[in-house]
């Protein structure tokens, strides 16, 4: 079995008398897996954010009371949380006598932030250590950090440094940070977020290892590009209706001002469609009927309600996502400039953005033509396979 974990936690109050007493949290298991604490401590702000260059913690508890220069009282919590914020990401508690000056920071950002006020002893502290420990953020933060260290020490030494002749002909080595960037973009997708699954003790990590994807895995949250792409997903209301919807858009003519409106489908809640409704009305035992028609929602679509294929494309919910279904025969135009009106709060992630515009092409570009007869072509072949074999038993 692997060793626990120890979780690396500074403490910060110029009262090197209280930094003493706080090494009795030293060792203190969090969890129910035998995961414990190493504390380190220091009096003084201007050190603790030299530390944070030079070392990685998990948490970080400190006082408001801190020499941070010439700052009014009433914004020193601002100040040393924007001085640690410029350095790193890192869980803040606060503790100290002056929890007023520091608790509107919680309420924007718990559990993140949190405080506690000095009145409560190390047992409360340890109480809240273990409450942001148990988000699971400083696991995500440290698995991240490691991945991106291996693939990083992997490339340099296992590519870089075995071919440097080659490398090294290379006039602009900027060459090289782009190489590596473009590694480390590849490795968060796919067999890297395989890899953090699998640190992380997700238990979806087997399906995605066997081809799958995490709903997760379809967004972006929030949208990282500043123009409108096809695929981000908006709430608001168009016209008279209030919902969710999807741009279709191309991303060139929206990157590119070309557009006096902009193309949305409305994506319906998918408690509201049939093969839904019937599924969780006979649970806990639904029928392979009901089961299938909800998985043809779900993936290919080609047996949902009215029979036209491709006309539906099911959003998985995730996050701030609800199970979403865009409807490609609800469609509306909306003006570029008030597109400000709704909120852009996710954007489809590639291949995904890519594959619904490839959908969306397809289904109103296809066109329609009669029914084979299907009967006459059978009875044809039928013909045919009768006299092979009537010619061949003659023989």
């Amino acid at each position: 079995m692997p060793e626990p974990k120890i979780w690396q936690v500074l403490f910060v109050d110029d009262d090197s008398e209280f930094c003493e007493s706080a090494k009795e949290l030293e060792g203190e298991p969090v969890n129910d897996d035998g995961e414990q604490l190493h504390i380190e401590t220091m009096t003084d702000f201007d050190d603790t954010l030299a530390a944070l260059e030079k070392q990685r913690f998990d948490i970080i508890i400190l006082d408001v009371r801190l020499t941070t220069g010439r700052v009014r009282q009433e914004d020193k919590g601002r100040d040393i949380l924007e001085s640690i914020k410029q350095k790193r990401f890192i869980p803040v508690i606060f503790y100290t006598a002056v929890p007023h000056l520091v608790q509107d920071l919680e309420n924007q950002e718990k559990p993140l932030i949190r405080v506690v006020e000095k009145t409560e002893t190390l047992s409360q502290v340890l109480k809240v250590i273990r409450e942001i420990l148990a988000t699971g953020i400083p696991a995500i933060n440290r698995a991240l950090i490691r991945h991106l260290e291996v693939v990083q020490r992997d490339y340099m030494w296992g590519s870089v440094a075995r071919h440097w002749e080659q490398y090294s002909d290379q006039s602009d080595y900027r060459a090289l940070a782009y190489l590596l960037a473009s590694r480390l973009a590849v490795s968060l997708s796919g067999p890297g977020i395989q890899q953090l699954a699998q640190d992380l003790g997700d238990p979806v990590g087997a399906a995605i290892v066997a081809g799958n994807v995490h709903p997760m895995q379809y967004y972006l949250l929030p949208p990282v590009d500043p123009s409108p792409l096809a695929g981000d997903l908006y709430q608001g209301k168009i016209g008279e209706q209030c919902g969710y919807w999807i741009l279709l858009t191309p991303s060139c003519d929206m990157a590119h001002n070309k557009v006096e409106k902009a193309l949305f489908a409305l994506c319906e809640p998918l408690e509201e469609f049939d093969e839904y409704q019937h599924w969780s009305g006979s649970l806990p035992e639904p029928s392979n009927k009901e089961k299938k028609e909800l998985e043809g929602l779900l993936t290919d679509n080609r047996r949902v309600s009215g029979g036209q294929p491709e006309r539906y494309q099911y959003l998985p919910g995730a996050l701030l996502v609800p199970d979403l279904v865009v409807d490609f025969q609800h469609l509306v135009a909306l003006p570029r400039r008030e597109l400000d009106t709704l909120e852009r709060f996710a954007s489809l992630d590639s291949p995904f953005a890519e594959a619904l515009v490839c959908r969306f092409t397809r289904y109103f570009g296809r066109l329609g033509t009669p029914d084979l007869d299907t009967d006459y072509v059978l009875s044809q072949l039928s013909s045919k396979v009768t006299k092979i074999k009537v010619s061949e038993g003659s023989r």
